[in-house]
């Protein structure tokens, strides 16, 4: 324990939650899975069931294997003759795993599935195995694709036009309502019910509400006692506006579409690769939340963007980065059957655009008609065909290893100036440390072998071949006669020596037995010419050299050797020639002056280097660049063809690329796609007269507002979802949205404004006799903070925050996020830098702790609507936490510097972590708590005053909104 061992008694609140955990058992917390479970079903572990075990277990088999029928919910329960195939909540004790795992019988017999497959499985039943299949075992599957009924499914009201019920009206009632829809329509409901919604929450539980809700933080000191000195209704909305044009509204704001983005930055699965450029997606979201950006206009972007115009480079950057959306998704780069991995990319992106936009679990549609709504496998593959001709795969990052595609971004005339410049500066200097390096080589060459001259100086008639292939060599390589054009070439090698007298002549060749034997060799010495015949098929004893003889030469003229391929029978070989001074006394002297080249080689090298480096290392930023998309070249896009049960192998016939056709305007087919059919999938998924998205979208905007969302199944929309509370509301808000141009910050503002938004959480028994669930909204729902909420109020409180971090959080990875693949707490967070949430790396495979603990988006998945627990175990992860601790001390210390009083201190305390001041009752606890009244010294004082703002951390009250 790391609190304070005195003070057990009179806790307040939040201390005695945090007490509670120290005591309770529950260490842990519930493991986060998609909240949509049924969808987890249905993309992870239906397909790979209908893959691989519907041959033996289901009612479709000739034989069922061991009396198992796998392909219903109770079948998998009832098990077989070895029992119970799963046992919900316990994967580790199911008999299905242990056969997947190969660890009894073999399942499927052919191969084991990949460990990412039975890793989905052991999470859907440690989740406690969601499974809408309902019919029993033996029963025929359900009709083929042309039976869906489409005219009767658009029946269904998610797909119905939206309606206004404001149009049929009187016009006396329509001015009634006016701007206050939200309050008219939840009223109505509420008195059909003969309920009455509660009053107004107070004024510090408003203000606290409005901050954490709008921003993702607590309100300022100086607008807590602003609101304190004048709680009217012009000054909330003062505030109102305030928050809403704040850098941390579009922060926070933008971080609940990273979780329906699925943002990372690494891919995780079986090759957790870096996501250098995943940041920049990031703070597209954050700057267009910012400005609020037209929400119509961010779906087209992420969906097309890198296709539609754009007037500006700033335009062109927003829009290809935008599109980055589609790349995140987790995907098992080091598939080897490519043609698989395509297709489960594609499956990925369909599966996050249909559940992201529209609401529907798209997903399900792959294998065989969706199983509850109507979406026949052919549409799945009309939109499969729009992103099989969309690139989002380019290439190898090592061999087997998939890597993604990146696309330039728009930059500067300067910068790309600048960048040529740079490149032709270091190209310069890199040729110039080349030729200084081979300088240094001959020189030290020199002081064994007297004056060397290299091929290169050499003067060479024919076609002669310059290689490095054979090492050893003399300079930068040496050159051959390709053993063809035998009789016309030759290289002459000539040097005027410096003084006369008998020089040993080297000639510098590799040899081996493709070398030709008979080489003519012509020596022009002071004497005349000597003819010789050189053997390179013969090993020198002191390679490359190979001695000559001794000859007189004169300081009057040059020295010339000669060599021909005349005649010969295999490769020449042409080096380098030395002469060596046969002379003993001049020995000293030449070796100075060898010394002196080799000295002076070596600081031309060094000097050359030196400017290499400092060239790199003023580097100007390099091209900027995005993890995005292109539509493939022309002849390779395509429509797709159904892929029967999924299997890659398995092709039916070919389906026009288009959109689903039991909802939004216009034919579902693209008559002439002028690419991919992105920008037309864009334009259908925005029109005004597609019912879905804007219902959708308006729908997660209420759920982060209330904590419900008028349909609280906010990612499915389809028949297994829930239906809306507020059907009329939903349809009127979705409309206004659309009219007022798809903007968040007004819709925001106008829910904030309303009535029911500001009620207080007060229970009421005989309301909640009638609406236990609070679906009518007669009073507000308790909220979680989200995890992000928590340790960055924590941080703030220490005065630690930083607002902003425009910078790549995974910059300091390389292609892995750990050299070995492994996730360690090498790779960790870096929970403690003192940035806001959403611009720590988020590193697949490895979310800190504290973060999973209280409930953090899964990167893995689309999470619409995060899992939200209040559990003793995140009291025991705050209260125990290294980083929690730091932050309460830094709290304390502040707190103790700027205030002089004890009882100072702890209303500061209050106002910095709970946004209230504290009643008589609070300050008496906190007193006895801190030990004012007993005899402690300051130090004791201070380590008692910083474990209670860590008592306060891990409270209940710190983590809920009310």
């Amino acid at each position: 324990m790391r609190f304070s061992t005195s003070a057990r008694c009179l806790l307040p609140r939040f201390v005695a939650s945090a007490l509670f955990a120290l005591l309770a058992s529950v260490a842990g917390t519930a493991s986060a899975i998609d909240a949509d479970s049924e969808a987890f079903f249905e993309t992870k572990i239906r397909p790979v069931l209908v893959k691989h075990c519907y041959e033996c277990h289901s009612a479709e088999s000739e034989s069922i294997g061991g009396a198992l029928w796998l392909d219903s919910a109770a079948a998998m329960r009832d098990g077989g003759e070895s029992g119970a195939a799963i046992r919900p909540g316990d994967a580790d004790a199911s008999l299905l795993i242990s056969a997947l795992r190969y660890e009894s019988s073999e399942m499927p017999p052919d191969a084991p599935l990949p460990a990412a497959v039975v890793d989905d499985f052991v999470r859907w039943i440690d989740a406690g195995a969601v499974d809408p299949r309902t019919k029993t075992a033996g029963v025929s599957p359900r009709p083929a694709a042309d039976e869906i009924d489409l005219q009767q499914g658009r029946r269904f009201w998610a797909f119905r036009p939206l309606t206004d019920f404001r149009k049929s009206l009187s016009p006396a009632s329509k001015a009634a309502i006016g701007e206050n829809v939200i309050d008219h329509q939840l009223d109505t409901q509420l008195a059909d019910r003969g309920i009455e919604p509660v009053g107004t929450a107070p004024a510090e539980v408003r203000l606290r509400r409005l901050a954490f809700d709008l921003t993702g933080l607590p309100p300022s000191e100086s607008l807590q006692r602003r609101w304190a000195e004048s709680p009217t209704e012009e000054t909330w909305v003062q505030i109102v506006d305030e928050l809403l044009g704040s850098r941390a509204f579009a922060q926070h704001w933008a971080r609940h579409w990273m979780d329906v983005a699925r943002y990372a930055d690494s891919n995780g699965s079986d090759f957790n690769a870096t996501f250098h450029e995943a940041w920049r997606y990031r703070d597209y979201l954050i700057d267009s939340f910012d400005s609020d950006r037209p929400l119509d206009e961010m779906i087209r972007q992420q969906v097309a963007g890198d296709l539609l115009p754009a007037a500006t480079d700033q335009q062109r950057h927003d829009n290809i980065v935008a599109t980055t959306f589609l790349m995140l998704g987790p995907k098992m780069l080091s598939e080897r059957a490519k043609e698989k991995l395509i297709l489960d990319v594609v499956d990925e992106q369909i599966d996050t655009v249909g559940r992201a936009f529209l609401g529907m679990t798209l997903g399900c549609a792959r294998c065989h008609d969706h199983k509850f709504d109507p979406i026949p496998t052919e549409d799945y593959y009309a939109l499969a065909g729009i992103f099989k001709s969309t690139q989002t795969l380019n290439g190898e990052s090592q061999k087997y290893v998939s890597t993604w595609n990146r696309v330039e971004l728009p930059t500067t005339d300067e910068h790309r100036q600048a960048l040529d410049q740079h490149r032709t500066t270091v190209a310069s200097l890199a040729s110039q440390v080349k030729e200084a390096t081979q300088a240094l080589q001959l020189a030290k060459e020199s002081e064994n072998n007297g004056i060397v001259v290299d091929d290169r100086e050499a003067t060479k008639i024919g076609d002669w071949v310059g290689s490095t292939y054979t090492k050893g060599f003399i300079g930068s390589g040496y050159v051959h006669d390709n053993n063809t054009n035998k009789g016309s070439l030759s290289i002459e090698f000539r040097k005027r020596l410096p003084t006369s007298g008998r020089y040993a002549v080297r000639f510098a060749y590799s040899s081996n037995d493709s070398r030709a034997a008979k080489i003519p060799v012509t020596i022009l010495t002071a004497d005349g010419s000597e003819s010789l015949i050189v053997d390179q098929r013969k090993r020198s004893d002191t390679p490359p050299w190979n001695e000559l003889g001794t000859f007189q030469f004169s300081a009057d003229q040059d020295a010339v050797v000669t060599i021909r391929n005349d005649g010969t029978d295999g490769y020449v070989i042409a080096d380098a020639v030395a002469f060596v001074s046969a002379e003993q006394a001049e020995k000293s002297d030449k070796s100075r002056q060898a010394a002196e080249r080799i000295a002076a080689a070596q600081k031309r090298l060094d000097e050359r280097k030196k400017q290499l480096d400092a060239a790199k290392k003023n580097a100007p930023p390099p091209l900027p660049v995005a993890m995005a998309p292109r539509d493939l070249s022309t002849d390779k896009i395509a429509d797709s063809p159904v892929h029967i049960r999924g299997e890659v192998n398995n092709v039916g016939d070919a389906v026009p690329r288009g959109f689903l056709q039991v909802c939004g305007p216009g034919d579902a087919s693209i008559e002439t796609p002028a690419g991919s059919g992105r920008v037309e999938l864009a334009q259908w998924l925005t029109d005004p007269d597609n019912p879905l998205v804007a219902r959708v979208m308006v729908n997660r905007i209420w759920m982060h507002l209330f904590g419900e969302g008028i349909v609280r199944t906010v990612d499915n929309f389809g028949t297994r979802g829930d239906r809306p509370s507020h059907p009329e509301l939903l349809d009127a808000l979705a409309i206004d949205f659309m009219r007022q141009g798809w903007q968040l910050k007004p819709l925001v503002r106008r829910i904030v404004l309303s009535q029911a938004y500001v009620r207080s959480s007060e229970f009421d028994p005989q309301a909640d006799a009638t609406d236990p669930e609070n679906r009518l909204l007669w009073r507000a729902h308790r909220k979680r903070l989200s995890a992000e909420s928590i340790r960055d109020t924590m941080v703030l409180a220490a005065g630690m925050l930083t607002p902003e971090e425009r910078t790549a959080p995974v910059a300091d990875k390389g292609v892995l996020v750990t050299a070995n693949n492994a996730i360690t707490k090498a790779v960790a967070s870096g929970i403690d830098q003192p940035v806001r949430s959403i611009y720590l790396p988020v590193i697949r495979g490895y979310l800190p702790p504290l973060m999973t603990a209280l409930d953090a988006a899964d990167p893995d998945l689309l999470v619409g609507r995060r899992p939200t627990t209040n559990v003793p175990g995140q009291a025991l992860v705050l209260i125990n936490s290294d980083d929690v601790i730091r932050w309460a001390q830094q709290t304390a210390d502040r707190i103790l510097q700027s205030e002089s009083t004890w009882e100072g201190r702890l209303r500061a305390a209050y106002r910095l972590c709970l946004s209230r001041q504290p009643s008589p009752s609070d300050l008496d606890i906190a007193e006895h708590y801190v030990g004012l009244s007993q005899s402690l010294t300051d130090e004791e004082l201070k380590g008692r005053f910083a474990d209670f703002v860590a008592a306060i951390f891990a409270s209940t009250e710190f983590r809920m909104l009310d």
